[in-house]
């Protein structure tokens, strides 16, 4: 389904007061509809909204999920190319819907993720004037974070889950239940972490 294999992995916490974050910026690429169609042009992406802006030097085009199956950008915030697809995820039972995901690595089993902004406070403290004690104030500031999910080779997609994160990748990849196991332990996986997580989907679609 894919074209071509390619890790992608950034760390880095956005500050809504010191840069944009990639969702609020144009990036050059191009896109290709339902029916085929490839459009070049800068494009914006909105996960929450599921839609596509594209500026093609004449006119501002909007695509949403429904008529969109795949775009790619050049993001300058990481100096590397971006994938996505409008995939059809299960919402409900026996419902599916369109949905953007990002591909992170392509294989037998496909890493996918979904990026979200989110809200955080951090308390500083300044001095009482009146006693001997610190009284906490609270600094709000954005980031990204995100939810991946897992595609199989039958075209289902799985939310990778909160808790339980081993159980369920050995159940995804229990055809190699035992190495991937010893791989997990051996190499002392957080699979909170998305650079182990990548390393794992790596290791099993390469065994």
């Amino acid at each position: 389904m894919f074209s071509r294999l390619f890790v992608f992995i950034f760390f880095i916490s956005f500050s809504i007061f010191s840069q944009n974050f990639p969702t609020d910026l144009w990036h050059n690429g191009m896109l290709i509809t339902n029916e085929g169609d490839s459009i070049k042009g800068n494009l914006k992406y909105d996960f929450d909204n599921q839609s596509i802006q594209l500026d093609d030097g004449k006119t501002i085009k909007a695509f949403s999920v429904n008529n969109l199956f795949f775009f790619e950008i050049y993001d300058e915030t990481i100096r590397d190319y971006r994938q996505f697809y409008s995939l059809m995820y299960e919402i409900g039972y026996n419902y599916r819907v369109p949905s953007l995901f990002e591909v992170v690595i392509e294989g037998k089993l496909s890493l996918l993720l979904k990026e979200k902004i989110i809200a955080e406070s951090v308390p500083s403290y300044y001095p009482s004037y009146y006693t001997y004690s610190l009284i906490p104030s609270y600094n709000y500031y954005s980031k990204l974070e995100y939810d991946y999910f897992f595609l199989n080779k039958e075209g289902k997609i799985q939310k990778f889950k909160s808790k339980g994160k081993k159980k369920q990748i050995l159940l995804l990849m229990n055809d190699n239940y035992d190495i991937v196991k010893n791989f997990l332990s051996s190499n002392k996986i957080n699979l909170s972490k998305m650079e182990d997580l990548v390393k794992v989907v790596e290791f099993y679609n390469n065994n």
